[in-house]
């Protein structure tokens, strides 16, 4: 009985982050350049130094001129997914989302150079410093596979964090 539960609540949490309305991506470079991205792309990130690893969606439009992504952060041991930066996630107050479904975290901005990709996600708490963070990325293009490395830096983090991550092209 547990586990029909909570198929359905996986389910329900799929079914609404489905008909949820995606956050636009702003993409800049040459039409060329974005165009070159079009498609549905998913993969991974990973951080040795955090021990944080998630999964990550982009979707670019046949022109390149819209788009959309989200990242899953899930740290080790935290037990859920961190939230965007907000008036609701300041510092001393729960993180918990009050739907009870993961967050996402989101790309804002992607610039795309020949075969180099770069970009950031919007600002997130980070429960290890309890502050906001922003993660930049850059990455390289090799047909249908993106491999590139992200750095967080924090305004009370004692480092930058750093990791690696992955895309590949599931659909055009």
């Amino acid at each position: 009985m547990k586990i029909t539960q909570t198929c359905l609540a996986a389910l329900a949490t799929v079914a609404l982050a489905c008909a949820s309305k995606p956050t636009p991506i702003t993409v800049t470079g040459d039409s060329g350049d974005r165009a070159s991205l079009a498609g549905k792309w998913t993969g991974e990130y990973n951080s040795p130094v955090t021990g944080r690893s998630g999964s990550i969606v982009f979707n670019l439009s046949p022109a390149g001129d819209a788009a959309n992504g989200d990242v899953v952060m899930i740290p080790r041991g935290y037990g859920k997914a961190l939230m965007p930066y907000s008036a609701s996630t300041t510092a001393g107050t729960s993180m918990q989302n009050p739907a009870g479904g993961s967050q996402v975290l989101t790309i804002k901005l992607v610039r795309v150079s020949g075969d180099t990709v770069s970009g950031v996600l919007d600002a997130y708490r980070d429960p290890q410093c309890d502050c906001s963070v922003l993660t930049t990325f850059t990455g390289r293009v090799n047909g249908d596979t993106i491999d590139g490395t992200f750095v967080t830096r924090g305004s009370q983090t004692a480092a930058p964090q750093t990791g690696t991550w992955r895309v590949k092209r599931t659909a055009r």
